[in-house]
């Protein structure tokens, strides 16, 4: 059969398709080049047409409505609609947001072994933006629990605009990233803590703004108060944060058991901190890489399979499905010559095989460097991604490696784990260890992309370090890059000193 996914929402628009044993992914803002682009119907009919896929059997999509295509009822998950006339007579289904978030993470779990399936984001369908489900990967899910108030991403989004981070490239959607690096550098204010209703805080998240007085007034009221130079910000800023993640961990604790099946995913699960204390809490929990809005279309095909009654789809190759521009495997040459370059201390790009699924580079479109450089995060800032200081960068670390530098249990393959590095070795990779001493990991096993694992153990063997200080390879504001053309692009602009295209290099070094 042959069954088509969409999301073309407010942003981050997708489509997934199985079709002939395969599946296929594509996000719009790949092929346009505008970071969270949205999407029309055209691009999902332009997309299958380049496949060569004039005809489905099933169609799913999650709107809300908001390209009037209809949405489902309040507490309904699905339901199945008049076909949309683009896409001839076949059967379509309607997906609700949250439901269409929890199935997405059918790559990373059995969806029909998940017991409880909980979904946290900046707003899906009706209003919702917290919601739990129960048995969601059977034939009967259950509403277990939703909540209209606002999410704690929202409150991160309006920190950012108050810090007027606006003016930095990207948009909306990407303060609370942004806002989510800064909370390391203050000290949580235990008084504080003790003196809120974490219920009542976690209904009315901007009370911590507007409503709660900090040393005297609310933060509202104080002239200046939003400004990362500002220590009482930075202190307000890391308690808020905290009190985050107790009522996050609350809320789980309400519903799920340590022993439970347990999936988790919208925008919110893109925060790394607050995965880690759910990670230490449920040691069953899976996020997908694309628990954002850009996993909705896999949900969507998810939820296809599970009213047809099909086998569980291959994840052959996941997370490496977006459909962009694919490089040839690098050969063991272009492998060790990149090493030698990471090893005397240069800034390399990564562009090999077929992209990631998700906003987290994974070692197929990434930017690299050595992790020991004491000053490599400002001069990685300052000749090539020109983000705020405070930000950090995350480390590939080999899989049978990870205890020895980081205290973490088990593994963290898509870099959504923000784990305490060991005390003893912080000094030794500097570039990668955040204020507070954690570092947001990617575990690579042997279930990895070849050409990556292959990449860490030279690096490995030439300097006894075996990971690498890996970001997305892309310029600022942009998506993840998807061509050869872009990255010939950034290595004009920037001061990168090279980029490796399966086989093919550029270099400004020797």
């Amino acid at each position: 059969m042959r069954l088509l996914g969409i999301y073309v929402g407010l942003h981050d628009s997708n489509l997934s398709l199985w079709a002939d044993g395969e599946l296929r992914y594509a996000k719009s803002e790949r092929i346009t080049g505008i970071k969270h682009h949205q999407a029309a119907l055209s691009f999902v009919r332009e997309t299958c047409a380049r496949w060569g896929i004039p005809a489905v059997d099933a169609i799913a999509f999650s709107d809300g409505n908001r390209n009037q295509l209809g949405s489902c009822e309040l507490g309904q998950f699905w339901k199945e609609v008049l076909p949309v006339p683009a896409f001839g007579d076949a059967r379509t289904f309607c997906v609700d947001h949250h439901y269409a978030h929890v199935l997405s993470s059918w790559p990373v779990v059995d969806t029909a072994q998940v017991e409880l399936g909980f979904a946290i984001d900046g707003r899906g369908d009706h209003e919702a933006r917290k919601t739990v489900i129960a048995r969601p990967g059977s034939l009967r899910p259950e509403l277990v629990h939703q909540n209209p108030t606002r999410s704690f991403g929202r409150l991160l989004e309006r920190i950012g605009e108050l810090m007027e981070l606006r003016a930095t490239p990207g948009n909306e959607n990407d303060l609370a990233g942004k806002v989510m690096g800064a909370q390391a550098y203050g000290e949580i204010d235990h008084d504080f803590v003790a003196s809120v209703d974490l219920d009542g805080l976690g209904e009315r998240w901007y009370d911590a703004v507007d409503v709660i007085p900090w040393r005297g007034r609310p933060p509202a009221e104080t002239p200046g108060f939003f400004s990362f130079d500002n220590p009482s910000f930075r202190g307000w800023l890391t308690t808020v944060h905290h009190l985050m993640a107790l009522h996050t961990v609350d809320h789980f604790s309400r519903f799920a058991r340590r022993d439970m099946e347990i999936a988790y995913a919208g925008g919110c699960a893109q925060n790394v901190v607050i995965n880690e204390e759910l990670f230490r809490r449920f040691p069953h929990i899976s996020v997908p890489p694309h628990s954002y809005d850009g996993g909705l279309s896999l949900g969507c095909l998810e939820l296809l399979r599970i009213q047809l009654g099909l086998p569980r789809f291959s994840t052959d190759g996941f997370p490496y499905w977006q459909d962009d521009e694919a490089a040839s495997a690098p050969t063991a040459a272009t492998i060790e010559r990149a090493a030698e370059l990471l090893a005397r201390g240069h800034i390399i790009g990564w562009f090999q095989g077929r992209g990631e699924v998700g906003p987290r580079a994974l070692g197929a479109r990434s930017i690299l460097m050595d992790p020991r450089l004491h000053d490599g995060k400002d001069h990685l800032n300052a000749r090539v991604k020109h983000r705020e200081p405070w930000r950090p960068y995350g480390a590939s670390v080999l899989l049978e490696h990870t205890s020895d530098w980081f205290e973490l249990e088990g593994e963290s393959r898509y870099m959504l784990r923000s784990v305490a590095v060991r005390a003893d070795r912080r000094a030794e990779i500097p570039s990668v260890v955040h204020k507070d001493g954690t570092s947001r990991i990617q575990t690579v096993g042997a279930d990895a992309p070849a050409h990556y694992r292959a990449l860490l153990e030279a690096f490995h063997r030439r300097t006894g370090l075996p990971m690498l200080l890996n970001t997305s390879l892309n310029g600022g504001g942009s998506p993840i890059f998807s061509s050869e053309a872009q990255c010939r692009d950034l290595f004009a602009a920037v001061d990168i000193d090279a980029i490796f295209m399966g086989n093919d290099a550029l270099s400004k070094v020797d």
